[in-house]
């Protein structure tokens, strides 16, 4: 029974890894390019937000303006709505 099992096992390992091997044959390179460059957006977001944060710490308000720029630019790029606290790096006393 457990013969039979296994059998049955590999030979469904098999078929899903020919058609996964099918399927990406098919899919054009421009595909896996546009998905590269939307991750590496997303990663120069997170480094943008994340040096923000770095430089309000330091209150190094020109360089927090410079990310809010960059972190505004790549949000339009990736369509994504921007949170205004991200980018609001005045004082709560002033407001």
């Amino acid at each position: 029974m457990d013969n039979i099992r296994d059998e049955n096992l590999k030979r469904l390992g098999r078929f899903i890894a020919e058609e996964l091997m099918n399927l990406a044959k098919e899919t054009k390179s421009e595909d896996w390019v546009e998905a590269n460059m939307r991750d590496h957006m997303i990663g120069e977001l997170a480094r943008c937000v994340t040096l923000q944060n770095l430089y309000l710490d330091r209150e190094e308000y020109e360089k927090c303006a410079i990310m809010k720029v960059r972190i505004m630019e790549l949000s339009d790029k990736l369509n994504l709505p921007i949170d205004t606290d991200l980018t609001n790096f005045e004082d709560e006393d002033e407001i």
